[in-house]
């Protein structure tokens, strides 16, 4: 094993700084650096970003690195914040990770080993105890991490390369959550940074939860909707619905106590075994705040239903919920994600373009509406349709194209739909081969008559 600096964590590295004495690690000048190495880990991993400590130069800026570590983890404890903890253990096993890519077949074994993970090179991949394996990959919920997925021989799971480090960066993540206890006068000392660091995680959590908007189960997926009605009918739900369901909720900002009035007409509803799984789950009692399952954990467990077309195109529940919440988007937003969808048309184009149906539109047909210069609700056939995702730039555009048509004239394509609640209602029809009435205004696009459409149904 290479570089202490790169893995602060292990025993070894943490026995290396062990002489030091608490106060002067705080209060010497000699260790300022040090100091501040600790806070940037920490700002670093609140607001999201990669913990970047560049190579040491020397023994010195090592033990720095070293120390820093140990600082930051003291910092953490006295924060007593679990979702603070949660993500600063995420960037940091995440920086291990990077690390562990660049480890030669000893270092990495060794580096298991001393994380209670039992590695060794077989037959060109590496096996570990099965034992080991469940419990290191416990909260890994995809379906390809399922033992029965992995190759099994006389107890021992063979795993390609990419996969133990991907194992060891979860081990990780479980053994830095663990922290230590706060030594008297932390609080204090880092009183300034502390109040920064739960700041920024507050305003993380919010951001999302406005990104989201207002919690309405109208953007939620099939998997969500179908269970919560039949809770709602009465039906008992099998645990991998209820977690789903708890999680889901809990990360679009509700309460415990708001979830529990949702499991109040499961036939089987106890209010304390309840209100125990509700709190536990959401963190309340527990101090760790599970994680909504993705779309290949649902699938595997059997929760998810079937999906529709918008679900085809995105691996988590709580990203379909995102993608839902486009129309709640300032206009200007919707207007950019618009044209980087189309990838063309100059900016007088898309500001001037409508993003509201009008609530007096006429009723025309296609070959009208195509000679109007207004908006016409239409009775068509869709003809095709198709779901994309595209990278541009930074961002990523989930969308979808249609081509319409009736009896008047021949199809044409829409422009990019953007708004999926727009989109994944002529997904419907198209599917089911019946037409369907949507607002539109015929548009130019260089030289190509499309259609924008406003509104369906």
């Amino acid at each position: 094993m290479r570089d202490l600096w790169r893995y602060p964590f292990l025993p070894a590295a943490r026995e290396a700084v062990q002489e030091l004495q608490l106060e002067d690690l705080l209060d010497d000048p000699l260790y300022g650096e040090a100091n501040s190495i600790a806070v940037m880990r920490l700002e670093a991993a609140a607001a999201g970003g990669k913990i970047a400590t560049g190579t040491p130069s020397d023994e010195r800026e090592e033990q720095d690195q070293l120390l820093g570590f140990l600082i930051s983890r003291l910092i953490l404890a006295a924060a007593d914040d679990p979702n603070l903890a949660s993500q600063v253990a995420l960037a940091e096993a995440m920086r291990a990770q990077r690390f562990l890519a660049t480890e030669e077949e000893a270092g990495l074994t060794h580096i298991a080993s001393e994380l209670g993970l039992s590695a060794r090179r077989e037959n060109g991949s590496y096996v570990v105890p099965f034992s080991d394996y469940l419990t290191a990959a416990a909260s890994l919920r995809e379906g390809k991490w399922k033992l029965v997925n992995r190759g099994v021989s006389h107890g021992m799971v063979s795993l390609p390369r990419e996969a133990l480090e991907r194992l060891l960066r979860e081990v990780i993540v479980n053994h830095l959550r663990q922290l230590p206890e706060a030594p008297d006068g932390i609080a204090e000392r880092y009183a300034p940074e502390i109040e920064a660091l739960l700041g920024v995680i507050k305003q993380r959590r919010e951001k999302v939860i406005r990104e989201m908007g207002k919690l309405d189960f109208g953007k939620a997926p099939p998997c969500f909707n179908g269970h919560l009605a039949d809770l709602q009918a009465g039906i008992n739900l099998p645990h991998p619905a209820r977690f789903f369901l708890t999680t889901f909720l809990t990360a679009l900002g509700q309460e415990p106590e708001q979830i529990m009035q949702l499991y109040a007409t499961a036939p089987d509803f106890k209010e304390s075994v309840t209100r125990y799984q509700v709190e536990h789950i959401t963190g309340k009692i527990s101090g760790t705040e599970y994680d909504t399952p993705g779309c290949e954990t649902l699938i595997s467990q059997g929760v998810c239903p079937g999906g529709n077309a918008l679900c085809r195109e995105i691996p988590h529940p709580l990203s379909y919920y995102r993608v839902m919440a486009e129309r709640e988007k300032p206009d200007a937003v919707r207007r950019k994600r618009l044209r980087l969808a189309e990838g063309r048309g100059d900016a007088g184009f898309w500001q001037k373009l409508p993003l509201s149906a009008a609530a007096d539109a006429p009723q025309r047909s296609l070959a009208a509406a195509l000679q109007s210069n207004s908006q016409s609700r239409v009775r068509v056939q869709v003809g095709h349709f198709r779901a994309r995702r595209d990278k541009r730039g930074d961002e990523f555009v989930r969308w979808a194209s249609a081509r319409l048509t009736d009896d008047t004239s021949p199809s044409l394509e829409t422009l990019p739909l953007t708004q999926w609640e727009l989109a994944l209602a002529l997904a419907h029809a198209k599917a089911r081969g019946e037409p369907v009435e949507v607002t539109l205004l015929p548009v130019k696009l260089g030289n190509q008559s499309r259609l924008h459409v406003l509104a369906v149904g």
